[in-house]
């Protein structure tokens, strides 16, 4: 794992194996480079006005023993016109710029990319994207490769450069550089488990993963199927059904605030394969199942970055983790089951299952008398249909409590989008044998799982992500290698960082946030 460092010093006295400055469009250098040796200004001056490096964004050039400098590498970055160049842009620049720098042999690289002025930004802000982009940008998942590239030298060290060296931006800066290192190490955690297979990654493992995460703030405790039986879980047991690993029920309890104060649920889908059950899915990408716990994931990443960053919060997860395969015993089309609060469900296609395992855990979650209620599931495909891989699909009951992840989405460009539930979509989920019904027909099938949701939640605020599109990325991208993204884990911890108003930030109003 890289060390992701802070410091404050000029680039004329840095020794590390590469350095990397940001180019601005124009051929432009940031303020970074106004003091350089008189051979070095003169040097770069030249290459500027000779090739063709014009700052575009995303252009790296590397340079080589630069004339007056002790950096064996100086990488120039396009970032484009400042006024264009947003944290999110800066983020990926970040995480592009070092896998680069580890697939040249780099082992130690200084990173002034923060000294770019994004838009509408701080230092404080500039410096949580590079930390997270580094930190995002070289994850890998190499966890049964049997032979590793024996000649491949890791990046083991970047400093996040700055040049201012008062002791209150330096302190200002170490708490966003920490910040960011430890939500992408949360992003981070949530990618390995979602890229664990379906053999390895079961109920029990997840299990297994939570329990690790205990420590002085966090306390875990797993209901196995005879626990699960007690509680009365009836619909994650008929899910179960048809499958030989045992279901588990997982609550964590993170405890950061006083401890009256009522805790943010946040409930997690862990379906750790999911073949549709009886409604067979069908065989292409079916491997690709096995990223139907993504959000159970999302919880545990978000609890893993909570203890690291010292929320001052009180946070209850809640995971219902099963299997959905084919067997004898498994559920059917057709079958009536009673949820764990008494309403009973006709099941009209048993691929419909999330939102069953996750109706015993939101109606569990509701008698906790949480302050308010996230759900994360990766449920429908009717959401990758309706928003791709750009955006998770948000619903729920509580204007404020959605304009506030909207913009926390915003924020981190781990972005949602608000679908209406207009009381007239609830009527597509009714039953005429049982009080509700799995599935809503054919029309608006994200919208109608919320709405089967809804049911379960009582009278508390809520809302619902759909992390469904955004949840894997087999193409890979900027910031993720194919596989798991963590999604939705960004999201949610600057959401509760913005709720609970953590160290530079300033305080926000929940009640007043759609104002």
């Amino acid at each position: 794992m890289i060390d992701v460092t802070l410091r404050a010093g000029m680039l004329e006295k840095r020794r590390e194996d590469a350095v990397v400055i940001p180019l601005l469009a124009g051929r432009k250098l940031t303020a970074v480079c106004n003091h350089l040796p008189e051979e070095t200004a003169e040097f770069l001056k030249n290459f500027l006005r000779n090739f063709d490096s014009k700052g575009g964004f995303g252009d790296i050039h590397t340079l080589y023993q630069v004339p007056g400098l002790h950096c064996y590498r100086l990488v120039l970055v396009g970032t484009g016109e400042e006024k264009s160049l947003t944290l999110d842009g800066l983020r990926r620049l970040s995480a592009k710029v070092s896998r680069k720098l580890e697939k040249s042999g780099a082992r130690s690289a200084a990173c002034y990319l923060a000294d770019a002025e994004a838009r509408a930004t701080s230092l404080v802000d500039r410096i949580q994207a590079v930390s997270e982009g580094i930190t995002l940008g070289l994850y890998t998942f190499d966890h049964y490769k049997t032979k590793k590239n024996e000649q491949h030298r890791p990046l083991q060290r970047a400093f996040v450069m700055i040049l201012d060296r008062t002791r209150e931006t330096l302190a200002m800066c170490q708490q966003a550089l920490a910040r960011g290192v430890s939500i992408a190490e949360g992003v981070n955690f949530a990618r390995d488990l979602a890229n664990h297979p379906g053999n390895v990654c079961t109920p029990a493992y997840i299990a297994a993963q939570a329990l690790s995460l205990q420590d002085d703030h966090i306390s875990v405790e797993v209901m196995d199927k005879a626990a699960i039986e007690a509680a009365g879980f009836r619909a994650l047991l008929a899910v179960n059904q048809g499958s030989a690993k045992e279901p588990r029920f997982i609550v964590l309890r993170y405890n950061g605030a006083e401890d009256d104060s009522a805790p943010i649920a946040l409930v997690g889908k862990g379906l750790t394969f999911d073949a549709g059950g009886i409604s067979i899915k069908p065989g292409p990408k079916m491997d690709e199942m096995k990223y139907d716990m993504c959000g159970s994931a999302t919880v545990l990443g978000v609890f893993k970055a909570a203890s690291a960053l010292g929320l001052k919060a009180n946070l209850l997860g809640v995971i219902p983790s099963t299997e959905n395969l084919l067997g004898a015993a498994a559920f059917k089309p057709g079958d009536i089951i009673t949820a764990y609060n008494g309403t009973t469900i006709e099941v009209l296609n048993t691929d419909a299952e999330g939102r069953l395992i996750l109706a015993d855990a939101l109606a569990w979650a509701a008698e906790q008398n949480p302050a308010e209620i996230i759900d994360f599931a990766t449920l429908t495909g009717a959401c990758v249909v309706a928003l791709g891989s750009q955006a998770s699909g948000l619903m729920g009951n509580h204007k404020p409590l959605l304009k506030a992840l909207s913009a926390a989405g915003d924020r981190t460009h781990d972005r949602v989008w608000e679908l209406p539930m207009y009381e007239e979509y609830q009527k597509q989920i009714d039953s005429h044998i049982a009080d509700i019904r799995n599935i809503g027909g054919p029309g608006a099938g994200t919208i109608t799982a919320a709405c089967f949701l809804s049911r379960f939640i009582g009278e508390h605020h809520w809302a619902h992500v759909d992390i469904a599109g955004t949840a894997w990325n087999m193409q890979g991208d900027a910031l993720a290698a194919k596989g798991a993204t963590g999604a939705a884990v960004r999201l949610t911890l600057d959401y509760l960082m913005h709720r609970f108003a953590m160290d530079d930030r300033s305080e926000v109003d929940h009640e007043d946030a759609d104002s």
